[in-house]
């Protein structure tokens, strides 16, 4: 009967490696960590997507919106849908237009959507963008 180990023998058990918990407990960690960045990754891809979808639309509406400054075009009260697609996203442009308390004067607001591919003048999902003018009536010869 062994009532007492020697300390040599001790040192040289734990020396050994690690034991089956340990590796269970360090594999699960390093797969955590992977995980959450992965995550990260994914969410930052996402995000940059939406950016340059809402760019996108922004410029759409800002091209929309100089083509009527520089026709110089009294805009008709009725909303109008156009398709303005930038690169390969598919957008549709509205145009609604509201009176003022001076004649003189039309409030211009676009709102742009994404739109379906084989229709174009459909608006899907949230808008992306809208841009908001007052438009000066050139044709009533007060400038």
């Amino acid at each position: 009967m062994i009532l007492w180990r020697d300390r040599a023998d001790c040192k040289k058990h734990s020396e050994m490696g690690f034991s089956l918990i340990e590796v269970l407990i360090g594999l699960s960690i390093l797969a955590i960590a992977l995980a959450s960045g992965i995550k990260a990754l994914s969410q930052t891809a996402q995000t940059q997507i939406v950016i340059q979808q809402q760019y996108l639309a922004l410029t759409s509406a800002n091209d929309a919106m100089n083509m009527m400054y520089i026709q110089k075009v009294w805009p008709d009260l009725s909303p109008q849908k156009t398709n303005c697609s930038q690169l390969k996203t598919q957008l549709v442009c509205i145009r609604n237009v509201f009176v003022t308390p001076n004649p003189l004067f039309r409030r211009v607001q676009i709102e742009v959507f994404e739109s379906e591919a084989d229709n174009p003048l459909t608006p899907l999902g949230q808008r992306l963008a809208k841009l908001t003018t007052i438009i000066f009536n050139y044709q009533s010869g007060a400038l």
